[in-house]
């Protein structure tokens, strides 16, 4: 099946995602739409027409997929829109920033024949697919819990100011805790049952007084599995982003070091060690959507997934701004 995409959107993840699915065969660039001229330079190095409203885009152009890389309060909208019309549609996370969204958005996945997925690009991250390799062969025997920190410097704000705006990014919890709640439940195969969160905005932006900048939550899966996540905008300048998991099982430890490259195992019979070999291949989200549109195998990440771990961090953001315990529905 010949795949001809359009880009709605080239924020933050937009060129990356359009790379990375133009790697698949049988897939085209076919159309670019932003509402910044100085978006267009993009559209003339890929050589395809560059439009300014995505509805007359779709209407003019010839195309069955589309990547949805607009600020944060604009996705569901576009991706609901591009789902009506029939199209695959893969979209920057967070897909969606309010409660309200995600419940349209997935009345209309389940309406759809057309795929949708999200850029939770972590579980295609080598370093946590040898963690969940290590944990389905059951290396650590049952998981107990993990910990995960995501600190982040904020440079992408600098040339989107949105983000600093919560109304319009969301928040520090959805935008960037995202990633961690899915590789938990992608690990553990469980849901998320509770969640206790709590946010801060620190004396680093005091020109911007609602920009939450660190936070910390503590989900609690089925069987009690417990996930501590800590993330941040507060990492100094020009410094390695030092994302890390701990994952604690019955019968030892998995240590995840992305600055490092490192994954490191620890099991009654056996001492730390990294067992991190070298990757010569390198899956991607957007090679997964492909393949699950064509109906391909392996399938990693399915429109479930992106629901349920956009719905965790919501949760979440509930629980910071409630300061009481959220319980999933």
């Amino acid at each position: 099946m010949e795949l001809k995409v359009v880009a709605i959107g080239l924020r933050i993840h937009g060129e990356y995602a359009i790379q990375e699915i133009l790697k698949a065969e049988g897939v085209s660039l076919v159309a670019i739409m932003e509402t910044e001229e100085r978006w267009r330079t993009v559209a003339e190095r890929y050589g395809v027409p560059f439009y300014r409203d995505f509805k007359r885009m779709l209407d003019e152009v010839d195309c069955n997929t589309a990547i949805v890389c607009l600020p944060n309060d604009l996705k569901t909208d576009a991706v609901i829109e591009c789902l009506q019309r029939g199209k695959h549609t893969i979209s920057d996370k967070p897909v969606s920033i309010t409660e309200e969204e995600l419940e349209r958005l997935e009345r209309q996945i389940a309406a759809s024949d057309a795929e949708c997925a999200v850029l939770l690009t972590e579980r295609f991250n080598p370093l946590y697919v040898k963690a969940k390799e290590l944990i389905d062969q059951g290396a650590i025997g049952e998981i107990a819990g993990c910990m995960m920190m995501r600190p982040h410097e904020s440079t992408a704000q600098r040339e989107e100011p949105w983000m600093y705006e919560n109304a319009r990014n969301g928040g520090l919890i959805v935008d960037l805790m995202i990633h961690d709640i899915d590789l938990a439940l992608w690990m553990s195969g469980g849901e998320v049952r509770e969640v206790t969160a709590r946010s801060l905005h620190t004396r680093f932006f005091e020109d911007k007084p609602d920009y939450v900048d660190f936070a910390q939550a503590l989900f609690v899966l089925e069987g009690g599995v417990t996930v501590h996540i800590e993330a941040d905008w507060l990492t100094p300048r020009n410094t390695a982003w030092d994302c890390r998991m701990f994952i604690v099982g019955t019968d030892g430890t998995i240590e995840v070091l992305s600055k490092s490259g490192e994954v490191i195992l620890c099991t009654h019979g056996r001492n730390h060690r990294n067992v991190m070999e070298e990757v010569r291949e390198h899956d991607s989200v957007c090679l997964d959507f492909v393949r699950r549109i064509r109906g391909e195998q392996p399938q990693i990440l399915s429109a479930a997934d992106c629901v349920a771990s956009a719905r965790a961090v919501l949760l979440a953001r509930r629980s910071s701004e409630s300061g009481q315990l959220e319980t999933a529905r």
